[in-house]
């Protein structure tokens, strides 16, 4: 399977991910009659999947190199579409956690149900920082070198002023 197919799976994952957000938060805050039981375990099943596709995300960036049917332009592009996805994660588990701290903090007696799903999510946050994508472009204030194709035969004289 190629990388941009894998990319648009794990992509998908975090959409569906950051949707249950809305599905949970009404539970979360109260809005909605719960069972702080299924609630945790939602909230752990999420967790797993953020995890899982940061996981596997890593795991493309670093195998990216290593791809010979893509250019380097292609693998900057799913670099940056990579870079974007773990943005994403890192989005979904600090908006979890908040639920999480939400719920915590209105029914005490219950908070130690979520606590494990709190530690994920703040574990997938905190590897979401430590996640690099190698900038391979041209530096900051770096001259590119000039097109090969000037439209000119190579022993043409040109003219400096017409430049």
């Amino acid at each position: 399977m190629s990388a941009e197919l894998t990319l648009l799976f794990l992509e998908k994952r975090v959409e569906a991910s950051r949707l249950c957000a809305s599905i949970t938060e009404p539970f979360a805050t109260g809005s909605e009659p719960f069972d702080a039981d299924n609630l945790a375990g939602d909230f752990m099943q999420v967790a797993g999947e953020l995890e899982g596709s940061l996981g596997e995300l890593t795991k493309l960036n670093d195998g990216l190199e290593k791809d010979r049917s893509l250019e380097a332009g292609d693998i900057r592009h799913v670099r940056g579409r990579i870079a974007t996805a773990v943005g994403e994660v890192a989005r979904a588990a600090q908006d979890f956690s908040a639920q999480i701290r939400f719920f915590e903090a209105m029914n005490p007696n219950d908070a130690a149900k979520t606590k494990p799903a709190l530690d994920k999510f703040d574990e997938v946050e905190k590897a979401t920082r430590e996640f690099t994508v190698p900038d391979e472009g041209p530096e900051e204030g770096a001259e590119l070198a000039p097109a090969d194709d000037t439209g000119l035969a190579p022993d043409e004289d040109v003219d400096p002023m017409l430049m």
